[in-house]
């Protein structure tokens, strides 16, 4: 798929549209907010088709197709956050092209600024009506069109810096004489020559690479990578722990994005879009990490805490507030977005230790099996999707193994009665396909909602009927919606999901 038949589903999901696999239908809320987005989307699909006629009059074809696909009608059930371009100048005419090509290049980024603008000037009327979530979803879409737009970087928490956005954390580190690399982290940039040489600043004097990993041996002379949001200490190596920071600087970018509103209210996302106030956007928050060198070292010292710490491949401590992981062979990328997303639902903003304690606690596990799907295809981060290995479980328990908990019941569970029962991977589907129904049913009717419920279970403010009075709907339409929604999807084929006695992704109980 093109990044324009991308985009297309990311916009046409902000104007709430839902869509079958094979058959497309929409549901759209009559109010004039929508359709003047649905007016403003008409309009420019026009001056496309108008421009990519023009390129087959110029005998531009591969032009044309890629104006055509940039709003090509194509829908599934996946969230797409829009992957920012760093460097200035996106929408510059490529010098290499023709004049021609140049010219076709400046037509079309004509239209993408004035789409930008637009879409920026409904986001702002959403926000006049309340409409928080549906203003940052046009934001990003209109800060796609143009990047560039310095009033929408700027709601997004960035600022220009030497040709690039930049992040005020980013801008103090090179305003200090640091620069960013890609194998080494943040380096002083006089460094930078002789560690690619292979030698290591070490204590106050330069040695070897090989030195280096001899002295840092043990966690406690490991080799510490910072990032804005990430504090990784490992006896592995220094690589190593530079690539495990990146992996989760991109998980807490789409996180900050997508659920903005579990940790602002409406009234700093007012002011956000007034622009007014430095962007809440950014997580002040710098968490821990521990990577040990392979799963031995990992089973030893976290055995006495975690007696069943053998069963998992990577944990979050609610306790020492640390998620911990191994290197090497058993490593798994889908558990450490699982297990890092449960510590930025507990460490941003406030939370209460043991949220989910009482009640309601599949959706603290459903969150975080959702944000285990984040991959990248194109110029997207990619979230859920029906080919996903938690929903296809899900389908298969519900369609073939006819098992379901009626909501209900399913959130009366709390933490321990949750994570002691003996179907423990059956109910971790359910999690994940009730997870999925939330974000995507009838265009992302209940994903406010579904945020909104996250807040109050880590507030300890919920109650076994929070996600009913949240929804407005009974549990029982709501059962009822999730059947609908788990037919409508495309047949499976026969096949069995083995349940273990504890998924690999559980926490051990804390």
């Amino acid at each position: 798929m093109g990044m324009g038949s991308r985009y297309q589903l990311f916009l046409l999901r902000v104007l709430g549209c839902v869509v079958a696999f094979f058959a497309v239908t929409a549901h759209v809320s009559a109010d004039e907010l929508t359709d003047a987005v649905r007016r403003q989307t008409d309009a420019y699909r026009e001056k496309l088709e108008s421009l990519a006629k023009w390129c087959e009059s110029q005998g531009l074809m591969e032009e044309a197709e890629r104006t055509r696909r940039w709003l090509h009608p194509v829908l599934e059930d996946r969230l797409l956050v829009p992957i920012l371009p760093r460097k200035i100048g996106t929408l510059t005419p490529p010098e290499a092209e023709s004049p021609l090509q140049q010219e076709w290049y400046r037509r079309w980024a004509a239209l993408r600024k004035e789409q930008a603008d637009a879409l920026f000037a409904l986001a702002r009327g959403a926000i006049r009506q309340g409409r928080a979530a549906l203003a940052l979803d046009l934001a990003l879409a209109a800060l796609h069109e143009n990047p560039d737009h310095e009033g929408l970087r700027r709601l997004f928490g960035f600022q220009a810096y030497s040709g690039y956005w930049r992040t005020a954390y980013e801008v103090r580190r090179l305003r200090a004489g640091d620069v960013w690399h890609e194998r080494f982290g943040w380096l002083p940039k006089s460094y930078v020559a002789r560690y690619e040489q292979g030698e290591r600043f070490y204590r106050n004097r330069w040695i070897s690479a090989e030195e280096e990993r001899k002295l840092r041996s043990t966690l406690q002379n490991g080799w510490v990578v910072e990032t804005e949001h990430y504090r990784v200490l490992t006896d592995h190596s220094l690589e190593e722990g530079v690539r495990l920071a990146e992996q989760f600087e991109r998980l807490n970018e789409v996180w900050s994005r997508l659920f903005i509103r579990f940790y602002t209210s409406d009234a700093q996302i007012r002011a956000l879009f007034d622009l007014r106030n430095r962007p809440p956007l950014a997580n002040p928050v710098q968490h821990r990490i521990v990577l040990f060198r392979n799963r031995e070292e990992y089973n030893a010292a976290l055995k006495s805490r975690f007696p069943q710490v053998e069963l998992s491949v990577g944990l979050y401590d609610g306790v020492s507030r640390c998620c911990y992981f191994f290197a090497g062979a058993g490593f798994d990328a889908s558990t450490a977005y699982h297990e890092a997303t449960h510590q930025l639902f507990q460490e941003v903003g406030r939370s209460v230790p043991n949220p989910g304690f009482r009640c309601n606690y599949w959706v603290i596990e459903g969150a975080a099996m959702y944000l285990e799907t984040l991959r990248q295809e194109g110029d997207f981060f990619v979230l859920g999707g029906i080919d996903t290995p938690r929903l296809l479980a899900a389908r298969v328990r519900f369609l073939q193994d006819h098992f379901y908990i009626p909501l209900e019941k399913f959130c009366s569970f709390g933490m321990e009665e949750f994570q002691t029962d003996s179907r423990i991977g059956a109910l971790y589907s359910q999690a994940a396909g009730l997870t999925q129904f939330f974000m995507h049913f009838d265009g992302g009717r209940y994903r406010d909602a579904l945020v909104n419920f996250l807040a109050a279970v880590y507030l300890g403010r919920d109650n076994p009927n929070s996600l009913s009075e949240l929804t407005g709907v009974r549990f029982t339409q709501l059962d009822e919606q999730y059947a609908a929604y788990m037919r409508s999807l495309p047949s499976l084929p026969m096949m069995r999901i083995e349940e273990p006695a504890q998924d690999a992704s559980s926490r051990p109980a804390r």
